[in-house]
């Protein structure tokens, strides 16, 4: 009986994977409409967009309760239904749902093979979850009223759906229009009819009447909704059902159905709190059934009626986007690449195209900005000349944003003060292409005193030059950038360095990490020795950044190989995506080295909704190209570049471009220098996930619960330290597992004697099984539990046993008790005590004693002399009642009901203790019994007449 509806409450659905009742991970969707409607009609968007925070953090603790409750090894799926924060479980379904592959595709992670993993024991660790900005899922149902003639398409508790279909938008609006869209329902272009059942759904809906109206729609309405619109002043045209002849066309809503003259129908019922003769066809369905068959769109919630009529508002252009599509490639969005050292051969010569050619190569390699050399084949930007000549270049070629850097020589201190407003760092060469001597000592030290402090300081300084840049930045205590660091002497000065506190920052060719001079013969000026390139990949923690420098054209140029402007370019995304699929580097790495720290060490202003899309494990083969040799033609790569979007516009799209050369913004005025500390030393913030989708990537390891101690302080020198002579394990509090909790607060089994099945009721059995399952489960969750911590359990067995004594020697154990094993011929017995003093001596030790004896009766002997219980594990051809236990349990788990089953039993059954015990439990139960034995050794029949009183067949 029903007594309470939750009314307008919001119903979310949870998926989740959990492993042995540990929570792998969970997926929380809600759905648009408020509950009432089935989850298969239920419109529901990812991540969830209107839910409080308190209500996600509750479901998600109730899930993680409700499975380990149950102990969940697999998907589950829950429904909550949630009002004012406080939530209620719906239903719970230990399978995988119909959103799972919604919840998969929208979150990237295949939860079903998580869950197959589980299932199968084996390790079920989830991907790093990599959701881009502004990013929303929404699935629609999908529905087939036009085939089903007389249906009335409304949403309801039975789901009437066919289908279904998702798309992705940077909002909910979005996505729920793209949506819409693809299930061919057709947006409106003037007129909208309305039709609204309750007062409350008529107020709710009034704002989005308002917005309509704004929109310039044309609005008509049924007489009761055109009333109400009017009355706040909205303009509205009656319709109204024809009553018959004479009728109006004008004012007939099935003439503006039937001519197409409604281009929607937001058609919300009231609700029917009447009852209604089967044949009784209302208005509303009526027009709702003609909306269907003349193939008018058609809403009938009020909730998908605002978010609709919000969407329309919103005016979203619906273009193409990277969020639209999934592939079967893992792809990866980084914020904007930045090439802290790019080469341009002639920026500083005019009437050259080297700028465009380098912008253009970074913008396809990913690269959103790059820091240009001031230094060049023949000329170096060193002075206000040169950099109007480089300004001049840049102008209009620009695929990418930009930055420029002047150079520093022996006699140009005093001009480039001129030229400071218009560079983003300054530039101390000591491997210059052209001829041209490097500045001294003396000359760096004055260029430190004139340039400004804010100001980032570059340099390509080797071995001594490099020691003695160092110790002029040091002394007058600015940051200094080393660039292109590539032997092991230079990486280890660096290291000190920043061990000892300088602000120094450093940057590494991404070739010098993956080619060396046993790679390539003849290049020992230019490239690495294996032992330097392994000392730089040792030294990773110490390198800010990658970069491409003149590394690539110094080789080809060493090697006297056709060579360009773009050298290199092309293969740094895929050589150090390669180094991530060989486990050499993280995407972390990648991101931290091309993004992070090369920003904070320029202090680049944020690119606003700008970053580039890679496939990570789409394979590549380098090829050579004509003018542009590359070092790694012919080998496969992994690591794609597929979109590079640059402030909100894609600019390169699957080898296109969308960039005419003005894309790009000279940001070498807009840049603020960053030298506080190093990029190695910045704290970095930790990306927070969304509460609604949860990854447990180190679920809680399976311990005992006597593990896990609390360690105490350690005490001060002054202190007495205390001491104990108790063992540690009676130090620990026996502890109530909270599941057990219910089973054993009234407990009919305490303290009292397990002798014959006949003091079994099926009541206490059900009980007694529910205990015996609850502890399976946590046996086998924990490995032990210490339920009888401190408790001591005697076993006296007077005939051989393997698997009754283990199994009791076991169990105890497991549940943090100790056990004592008399052996009868080492036992006073043997010198002729009788059974009832042993087991009052016995007693007196311990906490339970588990007897087996050849005598039928014994163990009620015993009983009468014991001051603890007797647990019978066998008194001759009597009685084995824990066996019984332990069988009929097992058919229980195994076949899921005792009722209902023929048993046959085969063998002796006249000395089969463990039979007599079975046949007597199975009696309590609907079972018919069958007996097959020769005839000597048939059932004996005092237990067949206690069988027959229970009224059970055999």
């Amino acid at each position: 009986v029903i007594s309470k509806y939750i009314e307008e409450a919001k119903e979310i659905e949870m998926d989740a994977v959990a492993s042995d009742g540990n929570l792998l991970i969970h997926v929380i969707s809600e759905h648009i409409e408020n509950a009432g409607v089935h989850s298969g009609d239920a419109t529901l968007v990812l991540p969830p967009q209107d839910l409080d925070p308190e209500t996600v953090s509750k479901i998600k603790s109730a899930t993680e309760k409700i499975a380990n409750e149950l102990n969940v090894t697999g998907p589950f799926n829950i429904q909550f239904i949630a009002k004012n924060n406080d939530i209620k479980v719906i239903e719970c379904n230990l399978r995988a749902s119909r959103s799972f592959p919604f919840a998969s595709k929208v979150m990237g992670i295949d939860l079903i093979e998580m869950a197959t993993m589980a299932m199968l024991g084996m390790p079920a660790e989830p991907k790093q979850l990599n959701l881009p900005k502004d990013y929303v899922a929404v699935k629609v149902p999908q529905f087939s009223f036009s085939r089903l003639s007389g249906a009335d398409p409304v949403l309801g508790v039975e789901m009437a759906s066919t289908g279904e279909v998702a798309c992705f938008g940077r909002d909910k609006y979005e996505a729920y229009l793209k949506a819409l869209i693809s299930t061919a329902f057709t947006l409106p272009k003037k007129n909208i009819l309305l039709s609204i059942g309750s007062y409350k759904e008529k107020l709710e809906m009034l704002p989005s009447v308002t917005k309509l109206h704004s929109m310039g729609f044309k609005l008509f309405a049924t007489s009761g909704t055109a009333d109400f619109i009017q009355e706040h002043g909205i303009a509205v045209k009656y319709l109204d059902i024809s009553k018959g002849a004479g009728h109006k066309p004008e004012y007939s809503l099935e003439q503006h159905l039937a001519n197409n003259l409604i281009d929607l129908y937001i058609n919300l019922p009231s609700k029917n709190r009447y009852r209604r003769v089967a044949s009784f066809m209302s208005n509303g369905y009526r027009t709702r059934r003609m909306a269907v068959d003349y193939s008018v769109p058609l809403i009938t919630n009020v909730k998908c009626a605002k978010l609709f009529i919000e969407a329309l508002h919103r005016n979203p252009d619906l273009e193409v986007q990277s969020i639209d599509c999934k592939c079967s490639h893992e792809t990866v969005t980084l914020p904007g690449p930045f090439n802290i050292s790019a080469f341009v051969p002639h920026s500083a010569e005019l009437g050259k195209n080297d700028f465009a050619e380098v912008t253009k190569a970074s913008l396809a390699a990913g690269f959103t900005v790059i820091n240009t050399l001031p230094i060049g084949l023949n000329e170096s930007l060193r002075d206000a000349g040169t950099m109007a000549i480089a300004h001049t270049s840049s102008r209009g070629n620009g695929h990418c944003d930009y930055a420029l850097s002047v150079a520093a020589t022996e006699y140009n201190v005093e001009q480039i003060t001129e030229v400071i407003p218009d560079v983003a760092s300054l530039f101390i060469p000591f491997s210059s292409f052209v001829n041209a001597q490097s500045p001294k000592i003396a000359t760096i030290a004055k260029h430190f005193s004139s340039w400004p402090v804010l100001s980032p300081v570059i340099t390509d300084a080797k071995g001594n030059d490099l020691a003695s840049v160092l110790l002029v930045a040091s002394l007058h205590s600015r940051s200094i950038h080393v660039t292109g660091v590539s032997t092991k002497d230079d990486i280890e000065i660096i290291r000190l360095s920043k061990e000892k506190g300088l602000k120094v920052t450093c940057d590494v060719a991404v070739y010098a990490l993956f080619l060396n001079t046993e790679d390539i013969d003849g290049c020992a000026n230019v490239l690495p020795t294996p032992a330097d390139q392994s000392a730089l990949w040792k030294h990773l923690d110490v390198i800010d950044c990658f970069s491409v420098g003149t590394l690539p054209y110094r080789l080809s140029m060493e090697l006297g190989r056709e060579t360009c402007a773009s050298v290199g370019i092309e293969e740094t995304i895929p050589l150090l995506c390669n180094a991530v699929n060989e486990g050499k580097l993280s995407m972390e790495d990648i991101k931290k080295r091309l993004y992070t720290n090369p920003r904070k060490i320029f202090s680049i202003p944020e690119q606003i909704n700008t970053y580039v899309e890679i496939e990570i494990d789409r394979k590549i083969k380098i090829s050579d190209k004509p003018g542009r040799w590359s070092p790694f033609a012919g080998q496969t790569l992994f690591g794609a570049v597929t979109r590079v979007v640059l402030r909100g516009e894609t600019a390169y799209l699957d080898n296109g471009f969308y960039s005419d050369g003005n894309v790009g913004c000279d940001i070498s005025s807009k840049t603020y220098i960053f030298t506080k500390m190093s990029a190695a030393e910045e704290p970095v913030e930790a990306e927070q996930k969304p509460l609604a989708i949860g990854v447990n990537t180190q679920p809680p390891p399976k311990t005992t619960v006597t593990s896990a101690k609390v360690i105490p302080p350690s005490y001060g020198s002054g202190d007495i330290v205390p001491k104990t002579v108790a063992p540690d394990w009676i130090l620990e509090p026996p502890v109530m597992p909270a599941n057990l909790d219910p089973f054993l607060k009234n407990s009919p089994f305490y303290r009292k004697h397990i002798l014959s099945v006949k003091e079994f009721t099926r009541n206490d059995l059900h009980l007694l099984f529910g205990v015996a399952h609850e502890m399976r489960t946590l046996v086998e969750r924990y490995g032990s539990i210490n339920l009888l911590q401190g408790r001591v359990l005697f076993t006296m067995f007077f005939e051989p046993s393997t698997r009754t004594s283990a199994s009791f020697e076991a169990a105890m154990n497991r549940l943090g008790g100790r056990v004592v094993s008399v052996k009868v011929d080492s036992s006073s017995v043997a010198k002729g005590e009788s059974l009832a003093d042993t087991v009052r001596t016995l007693g007196s030790y311990g906490d339970l004693i588990v007897l087996r004896h050849p005598e039928p009766g014994s163990t009620k002997v015993a009983a009468e002399f014991s001051p603890v219980p007797i647990i019978n594990a066998g008194d001759g051809v009597g009685e084995h009642p824990t066996q019984a236990f332990l069988d009929v349990y097992t058919i229980r788990e195994e076949l899921g009901t005792v009722n209902g089953l023929t048993v046959t039993l085969v063998g002796d059954l006249k000395n089969g203790r463990t039979v007599h015990s079975l046949v007597k439990i199975l009696s309590l139960y609907h079972v018919t019994l069958n007996y097959v034995s020769p005839p000597s050794l048939r059932m004996p029949e005092d237990i067949r007449v206690s069988v027959d009183k229970q009224g059970t067949p055999q």
